[in-house]
C-alpha cells in the first residue's frame, strides 16, 4: 500500500480579489479525514466563517509518497510443504 502526502486546506476570501488558503499536512489522507470529522479544526472554522466569505475546508491528496507499506517476504514453497 502507497500513502501520499495529504493537505487539510482552508480557504477564504478576505476581499473580492484575494483567496487566501493555510494548510496543513499530514503523511496519510486518513489521519487528514480524521482531523475533520473528529472536529479538530473547527474552532478556526468557525471563526474564519464569521469573520470572512467564501470558506471551505477540505482534505488534498498530493502525488508525493510518504510512506510505502511493502509486503513481507514469505519462504518458498507452499506452507504444507517440509524441509529435510
Amino acid at each position: 500500500m502507497i500513502y501520499y502526502f495529504t493537505a487539510l486546506v482552508i480557504s477564504y476570501s478576505m476581499d473580492p480579489d484575494t483567496v487566501t488558503k493555510s494548510y496543513v499536512w499530514y503523511d496519510r489522507e486518513r489521519h487528514c479525514q480524521e482531523a475533520m470529522n473528529d472536529s479538530l479544526a473547527d474552532p478556526l472554522y468557525t471563526q474564519l466563517y464569521e469573520l470572512y466569505d467564501d470558506l471551505h475546508m477540505t482534505c488534498v491528496v498530493s502525488d508525493q509518497v510518504s510512506f510505502v507499506l511493502k509486503p513481507k517476504l514469505r519462504p518458498e514453497g507452499e506452507p504444507w510443504e517440509t524441509k529435510p
